[in-house]
Order: C-alpha cells, then sequence, then structure tokens
C-alpha cells in the first residue's frame, strides 16, 4: 500500500517528491485523525458546558454578594410624562364670503363669548334685507285682508289660502337674510385667547375661510401617556401635581382616562386638568404629572439589581435560607435619585447585588455580605 501511495504521489509531483512532502503528508494525515477521534472537541463539535455547571460537577459554588433588605411603608406615585394642552382650540371660519371690514379684536387678546373677531362688509346685504321686512309687512296686509273676506264668503278659501302661504314665504326670506347678515360677523365660541389671525382689512373671504384661532387656556389639560401595568392606579377625579419645565407647579385632578391603549405603543392617554385663570401657563410645554398612590410595603435597591428572567419579566434574584438562588417578580413603586422602591418580595429578603447575572434560579451559591472585609468577588 506504501508502494501505491508513493507512485501516486511521484505521479503527481512529476517523480520528484523530496523529503519535506512526504513530512507535510504525514502532518496532514495526523491532522485528519485527531479530528475524526474528537481529542479537539472532547465530546463532539461544539460545548454548551458553562462555567457554571462545571463548577457545580466539580462540588464548587459561585459567590455572590448579598445584602438583608427589610421593607417599609412607601407611599408610590404614578409619574407621566407629557405636555400641556388647551382644552379647546377652534379654528373660527367664514359661513358666508365678502371682504373684511373690521378686526375689532387683536391677536393674543383675551375674548369673552360673542365678541366680534372679524367683520365682513354687508355691501348689498343691509338693503336686501330692508327689502325682505317690506315684503313681509305687504304680504301680511294681503293676507289679512283675504282671510276677512273669506270668513263674510266674499273671497274663495282657496285664494285666502294663497295669501297666507305668500306671507310665510316673505317672512322665511326675511329670516335667511336676517342670519346672513349675522354671518358677516365672525364671533368667538368661548371665552379665551384670540391665538392667531391670518386674514388682515381689505383681504377676501370666501365661505370656510380661518379668521382665527381661539383656545381655551382655563382650565389646562396636562397629556401624557402611561403604561398598561400602570393605568389601573389612576382614577377619574383623583387629584395630581403638574410640574412643568418652566417652573410652573399646579395641582389639579385626573380628567380623562383612555379605555383603549395606542395600538403603536400600547400605551393610554391621560389628562390632568389645572386651573389657569391668568392664563400665565401656556400650551405645548413640557410637563411631569404626579399622582400619589396608596402606601404599601416596599424595598428600596439600586437600579442595578433589576433582572429579567427568561420571558422577560422583571424582578430581583435572591438567596432562601438554603442558600438557593430564588427570582421574585417585582412591581414598581417609586423611581428616587437614591434608588427604586420596589414591591412584590417578602418583607425580609437577601437580594443578591453582585453576581446575579451568572446564576439561575434554584442554584445553590455561597452567599457573601456586602459588608464583610474581603467580599469582593
Amino acid at each position: 500500500m506504501f508502494e501505491r501511495q508513493k507512485n501516486f504521489a511521484t505521479r503527481i509531483t512529476g517523480g520528484r517528491l523530496h523529503r519535506s512532502h512526504f513530512i507535510a503528508i504525514g502532518i496532514g494525515v495526523a491532522i485528519l485523525l485527531w479530528f475524526m477521534t474528537g481529542l479537539f472537541t472532547g465530546s463532539g463539535p461544539t460545548s454548551t458546558t458553562t462555567a457554571a455547571e462545571e463548577d457545580a460537577a466539580n462540588g464548587v459554588m459561585p459567590r455572590v454578594r448579598v445584602t438583608e433588605s427589610v421593607a417599609s411603608l412607601r407611599r408610590g406615585s404614578v409619574i407621566i410624562r407629557g405636555r400641556t394642552s388647551a382644552k379647546r382650540a377652534v379654528e373660527v371660519r367664514a359661513e358666508t364670503q365678502g371682504s373684511i371690514a373690521e378686526l375689532p379684536v387683536e391677536k393674543g387678546m383675551r375674548v369673552a363669548k360673542g365678541d366680534v373677531l372679524c367683520r365682513i362688509a354687508l355691501n348689498a346685504r343691509d338693503a336686501q334685507l330692508a327689502e325682505a321686512q317690506a315684503l313681509v309687512k305687504q304680504r301680511r296686509l294681503e293676507y289679512d285682508a283675504s282671510r276677512q273676506l273669506a270668513e263674510k264668503g266674499y273671497r274663495a278659501p282657496t285664494v285666502a289660502a294663497g295669501s297666507k302661504a305668500a306671507h310665510e314665504a316673505a317672512q322665511a326670506r326675511l329670516k335667511q337674510m336676517e342670519i346672513e347678515v349675522g354671518q358677516t360677523n365672525i364671533v368667538a365660541p368661548f371665552d379665551g385667547v384670540f391665538d392667531d389671525r391670518p386674514v388682515d382689512v381689505g383681504d377676501y373671504m370666501r365661505v370656510g375661510d380661518v379668521c382665527g384661532l381661539v383656545v381655551e387656556l382655563d382650565p389646562l389639560l396636562i397629556i401624557g401617556q402611561v403604561s398598561e401595568d400602570r393605568v389601573g392606579a389612576l382614577q377619574i377625579g383623583a387629584a395630581g401635581t403638574a410640574r412643568l419645565v418652566t417652573g410652573e407647579t399646579v395641582d389639579g385632578r385626573i380628567h380623562f382616562v383612555a379605555k383603549t391603549a395606542d395600538p403603536a405603543t400600547r400605551t393610554f392617554r391621560v389628562e390632568l386638568e389645572v386651573p389657569n385663570p391668568d392664563f400665565a401657563m401656556r400650551a405645548g410645554v413640557t410637563a411631569e404629572i404626579i399622582v400619589p398612590g396608596n402606601e404599601v410595603l416596599a424595598h428600596r435597591i439600586p437600579s442595578s439589581v433589576i433582572a429579567l428572567d427568561d420571558n422577560g419579566v422583571i424582578g430581583v434574584r435572591t438567596v432562601d435560607d438554603e442558600g438557593r438562588v430564588k427570582f421574585n417578580r417585582a412591581q414598581l413603586v417609586d423611581d428616587t435619585p437614591e434608588g427604586l422602591w420596589i414591591t412584590g418580595l417578602p418583607q425580609k429578603v437577601t437580594i443578591i447585588t453582585v453576581g446575579q447575572d451568572y446564576v439561575k434560579e434554584g442554584q445553590k451559591v455561597e452567599a457573601v455580605p456586602a459588608n464583610q472585609v474581603g467580599a469582593a468577588l
């Protein structure tokens, strides 16, 4: 067999096979045999054994740093980021056409319901109104005369009925002209601020053109979005406080909590209504809503302790009396600069503060108190 391999090699190299060629071939065969026997990877092509499993198999328990925590009463709060918004904002539009004759209110001024914002020139409307009024008087006299003659038998009832119809038609025409003349005065629909005015005297307005924007700022709304796990803590009418980025702080009450979530964010719209009698607060300002909750037993922990289980549930890993790891689901009560306040844990618990990401539930560990000298892992 060796002779055949030698002849084959001789043919490939053209009969010029040197000692170095035989050495390279031998090394290649040795590497191939090494892979085939599994010496390179042990039991197979890949190994899924973790360091923790190897330590457990060797009787070595992983060390974790722990701290004792005792729950205390804490009044939680729901914090919602949002912005201020006018309770109502309406673009007041023309209902008849014509050129603007007068603008009695400047933009930025406070207005009351019924105040004239834009006045359209009457042109021939006043003459048409006077004509409609005169026609009503004439038709009324004709109808009265026909009715009296019909009652005495000097005129057919049908003639009296025709006079009545003519009188009613004249009244309808008069009503139409009165409405059209009234529509030349574009008025504020409610108390508020005349916040914008895109037209000027002499501009021609068609039906539907905007005279200006009226906003209602008292009361003011603070609008935000709350997550699905916190919306249950909010009730309509509940007291809340708003802190504006401009520095103002004002108290109010929950005005609205949506029953359906935003399909994109899975959050619910919340509106806090706050008084703003002097219009000092503006719409569109970033704000924060704080709604106080009930007192609950909670633990204060650093944010670094928070962990996730295999299903993505938030919680913390603790050590029980037997030294085994346990995962405890937790709910956020409050977020403060000093740490997170969470509930859902026993009143007294040993929390893993270092090494929680390298152990799993049920695993036996060596718990080292954080305040013990030489507790570094």
